[in-house]
């Protein structure tokens, strides 16, 4: 089997190893280890190149892979809070903490899509960064009813702005004579560009561009190794359509690496989350099943 031509410089496979044990134990703070590794690398098995090359590069695309812990996500949660005041101070020409404050009681903060949906999960976190009250939270189907003239959406991760711009689109009587904020965790140009088509003002409290696309021209992935970029795509998606045939670089040709503690995107490479056709995921991604005949089907039994 064809070898790859590593760099020089290129990391050793044991001290990306050693690399990663720090990180599960020191940064992610996730319970994962070198046996875990070793499982998730078993799933290389010499289909594109020769077995043990694949698996150094394998180790290399896990080093790149950003994971956000539970205080990472409150922190994120806190920037945007505090990005979100700035511009509604400099959007009502707010002076004071008093002022501000009052305005804060008269809005309303709400999720998209459904209860159960990550967005709901953020919101948790966002009230407890942003001490707010309960009372300052609702249902999305309790927005045509609320008095207040101002909505804020909070989600998490907004990639294509599809599903962000299809909810505004089916509940536009809903949010009429509305102003309408717009926070996300993680947001590409694209989804900002679609939301701010509907007069949506959009608070990132981070961009994704193609700097983070892990096998574009601006890859940050292989900015240091140009080189290998393209044997890592071959095997990456080559693997991918394996496992994920319909999404071999991820939804909608992600190609991201990164991912939060309570899930996985499925932008993100498959390689990392998928769990079909025997493959061994170092992180597992909690599937949306919109009813239980869904859920029955993948797991047998109705839940």
């Amino acid at each position: 089997m064809e070898h790859i031509d590593f760099p020089g410089d290129f990391p050793s496979f044991e001290t990306m190893m050693s690399v990663l044990k720090k990180v599960f134990e020191k940064s992610w703070k996730v319970d994962l280890d070198i046996e875990d590794i070793n499982l998730w690398l078993g799933n290389f098995t010499g289909t594109f190149f020769d077995t043990e090359d694949e698996r150094r590069l394998a180790l290399w695309m896990l080093c790149n892979f950003t994971y956000y812990n539970d205080a990472e996500i409150n922190h994120l949660c806190s920037v945007l809070f505090k990005k979100f005041i700035h511009t509604l101070m400099t959007d009502y020409g707010l002076k004071s903490s008093e002022e501000v404050e009052a305005r804060i009681n008269t809005l309303k903060f709400t999720s998209i899509g459904r209860p159960s949906e990550s967005g709901g999960l953020i919101l948790y976190h966002f009230r407890q960064e942003a001490r707010l009250s309960t009372d300052c939270f609702i249902f999305p189907t309790s927005i045509a009813a609320t008095e207040s003239d101002i909505i804020v959406c909070i989600d998490d991760v907004m990639m294509s702005g599809g599903t962000a711009q299809r909810f505004f689109y089916q509940n536009q009587e809903d949010f009429a004579e509305k102003k309408i904020y717009y926070l996300a965790l993680l947001s590409s140009n694209e989804a900002l560009s679609k939301l701010q088509e509907l007069n949506i003002k959009v608070i990132p409290c981070a961009v994704i561009d193609e700097r983070n696309r892990a096998f574009s021209e601006e890859s940050l992935c292989f900015f240091k190794y140009p080189a290998l970029k393209e044997t890592a795509k071959i095997m990456v998606e080559g693997y991918g359509k394996k496992i994920e045939p319909k999404k071999a670089l991820g939804h909608m040709d992600g190609q991201y690496c990164f991912g939060f503690s309570y899930n996985i995107p499925n932008n993100s490479l498959p390689i990392f989350w998928s769990s079909s056709n025997g493959w061994n995921p170092i992180f597992c991604r909690k599937e949306k099943y919109q009813n239980a005949k869904q859920a029955k089907r993948e797991y047998g039994f109705f839940i």
